[in-house]
């Protein structure tokens, strides 16, 4: 059950949204500085009900949402004792979920994590590029996912140090495709990985390749 403090600031990110650019950026940094205050099972909670708000079409500061999501995307809540990738992607796994899919978020928000430097480099690339993904597991399940990177060295570690820090054994895989621009709803680079953001995967399925095994190896020797 979510705490009173907690209610009390999910209230805040339904207020009507500043008109001015100067009051959105406040508001995006008043929606991080939120959810950071909060603890792992809070921030969780708060981003369930961003979301469920968000699905269900109830209205929204879309400038305060997107600071705290922008921070929800890029980090990992530890929650009994494991790790669950974003707090994106465990509220996808939670009750309700099902009512909405990682490909409509990203296709709705990417644009709105994204800070305005990031806005600029993404408009400099000169497509098409080449993206990569990295993962411990099945071709299908991987293929499916909406985070890919532009730097093969981050694919590799997803797909091989990452997974064996948390227990995975399974079997490394790295995948690569081709994109034009308007296949990205999103540029993230927080955390220096060169993150995209690609809804509509499952319309460039056929393209999908995995990278040579000999050539994930080396990358990782």
């Amino acid at each position: 059950m979510p705490s009173e403090f907690l209610a009390e600031q999910a209230k805040k990110f339904s207020r009507l949204h500043s008109l001015d650019e100067e009051g959105r950026v406040k508001d995006r940094q008043e929606g991080a500085a939120i959810f950071l205050r909060l603890n792992d099972r809070e921030r969780l909670d708060l981003i369930a009900s961003m979301i469920e708000a968000w699905a269900c079409y109830l209205p929204l500061n879309r400038p305060m949402i997107s600071g705290a999501l922008r921070h929800a995307w890029d980090s990992e809540p530890y929650i009994n004792g494991g790790r669950l990738g974003s707090y994106v992607s465990a509220v996808a796994h939670c009750p309700g979920g099902e009512e909405w899919t990682m490909q409509d978020f990203v296709e709705d928000w990417g644009p709105d994590l994204m800070t305005a430097d990031e806005h600029d480099q993404l408009n400099a690339m000169e497509f098409p590029l080449t993206v990569y993904r990295g993962g411990a597991g099945d071709f299908d399940e991987l293929a499916d996912g909406v985070s890919w990177t532009l730097n093969f060295e981050i694919a590799s570690f997803y797909a091989t140090t990452w997974p064996k820090s948390w227990g995975n054994l399974g079997q490394p895989l790295i995948l690569s495709m081709t994109i034009e621009s308007e296949d990205v709803a999103a540029f993230l680079n927080d955390r220096k990985e060169e993150e995209l953001l690609i809804p509509d995967v499952g319309r460039m399925r056929e393209s999908i390749r995995i990278v040579d095994q000999e050539q994930t190896s080396a990358a990782t020797a």
